[in-house]
């Protein structure tokens, strides 16, 4: 199915525009190396798309409860870059300029930052979303990253490319695929896959946190400090996520272990005290988990 500008708004009905947001929203200290999160931009969704497993009145309380909006949400673009030296390594690509006209903002982030496209050596892909995968080619249908090494988990590369994808996925979401396949096309001569529990690259495992998509991981971080992890999208709410892990999101492909992987992750970081990055969380996504009871409860860095 070829990718279209009718297909795109077709599947983007629900994101709808929102507001520019900063080049650089926050950044953390790993020993040697530094953490930024670099701003691609914003997206908003109806709030409808928050918790599809969930009583509607049950999530209005909540929200309201928390002072957050009940109606629609608004998520930030988070692409976190660990630098060392002159080295960088980019945790997925954001959506690119061909998204939504408030997508695509990650290269001018990356200049105003003082990062050079050319100087990233790996970019670890959690999934294959539009919103983290098309920002990886640049106006030319080039890496945008021209000297990186792409990493993506091999299971995410098998379900994107398996011939009964469109039967998988609802209709609106079928540019969703037509996409991860272009993209993935393009970058495959630079393109590795590895599994969960591999040192990506060195310091660099991936973790395996599927159902938000069939491949989707989280990345564990310890190059010496703290460890630190990455999370992708199985954190994107402040508090929906944490304080009803169970719950499942409009995007999530498979509810069931999306959850199990959510609640999973968040006692291992609650647990081991890590911190994370999570990519559509607010301050940069920037935080920790604390058990709360049953569930848990999110703590913003400071």
């Amino acid at each position: 199915m070829p990718l279209t500008r009718r297909t795109l708004i077709t599947t983007s009905a629900v994101l709808v525009a929102s507001g520019p947001a900063r080049a650089q929203v926050a950044s953390t200290r790993m020993g040697a190396a530094e953490l930024a999160v670099l701003s691609d931009g914003t997206i908003t969704l109806p709030g409808s798309m928050l918790a599809r497993n969930a009583p509607r009145e049950e999530v209005t309380s909540l929200l309201t409860a928390a002072g957050l909006p009940t109606e629609e949400v608004t998520n930030a673009l988070n692409v976190p870059v660990l630098r060392t030296g002159d080295t960088l390594v980019m945790f997925d690509c954001g959506a690119g300029r061909n998204f939504l006209p408030t997508t695509g903002r990650l290269p001018d982030s990356m200049e105003r930052a003082g990062m050079d496209p050319a100087k990233v050596k790996h970019v670890l892909f959690t999934h294959a979303h539009p919103d983290h995968l098309w920002g990886a080619l640049d106006e030319f249908d080039t890496p945008a990253c021209p000297n990186a090494t792409y990493h993506l988990s091999q299971a995410e590369w098998d379900f994107w490319f398996d011939p009964g994808v469109y039967g998988r996925l609802p209709e609106d979401r079928h540019a969703f695929a037509a996409g991860a396949q272009r993209v993935l096309k393009a970058l495959e001569p630079q393109l590795k896959r590895f599994r969960p529990g591999e040192e990506v690259v060195p310091g660099i495992a991936a973790i395996d946190t599927a159902g938000h998509t069939p491949g989707h991981v989280s990345f564990e971080v310890r190059l010496g400090g703290d460890p630190f992890v990455i999370v992708g999208d199985a954190f994107t709410h402040p508090v929906l996520s944490f304080a009803r892990p169970d719950w499942t999101t409009g995007f999530d492909q498979d509810g069931a272990s999306a959850a199990a992987s959510r609640r999973r992750l968040l006692g291992k970081l609650a647990s081991e005290k890590l911190a994370f990055s999570a990519y559509h969380l607010p301050g940069g996504g920037l935080g920790r988990a604390e058990a709360n009871g049953t569930s848990f409860r999110l703590v913003p860095a400071t």
